[in-house]
């Protein structure tokens, strides 16, 4: 939809003419019926002020929809290959304990990560739900 189609919508759903709504928007009616005909827009101080008037956001008027897909995978993919602490649930849910690891990989799920235990070099996969924090650990950092 246009936001000249918009225009005439909102203004017949609010029983205005052009003439009416002209008036209340201080622009003419030639102006409006342009602006309903696409023939010219509204600059955006014009379009602010209608959809104040309607009571709606410029995003609704123009019909612009922003949209950011945002995955665990996406956000935490950037910790690759990063020292981290990471506290964690345990799997019973009881407490929480911090390893010190590296991390693998992330899926939108899980998260591999290697951590040593004694003498060797152990590798996890774990539910990320049952992650609480990550701090990554900048050089010369580490406990």
């Amino acid at each position: 939809m246009t936001l000249g189609e918009k225009l005439i919508e909102l203004r017949k759903k609010h029983n205005l003419t052009q003439e009416r709504l002209s008036e209340e928007l201080k622009v003419t009616r030639q102006t409006l019926s342009n602006w309903e005909k696409g023939l010219t827009n509204p600059d955006i101080i014009q379009a602010k002020n209608i959809a104040s008037y309607f009571k709606i956001s410029l995003d609704d008027l123009t019909n612009h929809k922003l949209e950011i897909t945002c995955t665990k995978r996406n956000i935490l993919s950037n910790l690759i290959g990063k020292r981290c602490y990471i506290d964690m649930l345990s799997d019973d849910y009881n407490e929480v304990y911090q390893e010190v690891c590296t991390i693998i990989d992330v899926g939108d799920e899980f998260i591999k990560f290697s951590f040593r235990k004694k003498n060797n070099v152990i590798e996890k996969l774990i539910d990320i739900d049952l992650i609480t924090s990550f701090q990554v650990i900048e050089q010369g950092e580490e406990k």
